[in-house]
């Protein structure tokens, strides 16, 4: 498994056009049915804030190769964010789903 959290801001008045792109990743990873991937992405109380957590099996890739998450990813950085997006490695200590 691979897990990984992004987190980042993005400027004011741009959460609804971020939110949009998530929701557009959501929607193709469901059409193409994509297997072994757990991917959640949270908007925090500040309404700026992010935080993508992703899980895949193997090495991971499987959300990459998604051309509505290279749509979403393609203008992030330069034009959305107002700072740089920090990548964090998980190692999973516990998990419980009720």
């Amino acid at each position: 498994m691979t897990a990984r959290m992004v987190t980042y801001r993005v400027k004011d008045g741009r959460t609804e056009e971020n939110t949009k792109y998530v929701r557009e990743v959501m929607a193709d990873l469901e059409a193409r049915k994509t297997e072994g991937v757990t991917y959640s992405v949270y908007l925090l109380d500040d309404g700026v804030s992010f935080v993508h957590v992703v899980d895949e099996e193997g090495d991971g890739g499987k959300v990459q190769v998604s051309e509505a998450f290279q749509r979403f990813t393609a203008s992030l950085v330069e034009d959305r964010c107002a700072d740089t997006p920090q990548l964090h490695q998980l190692t999973l200590v516990g998990s419980y789903s009720g």
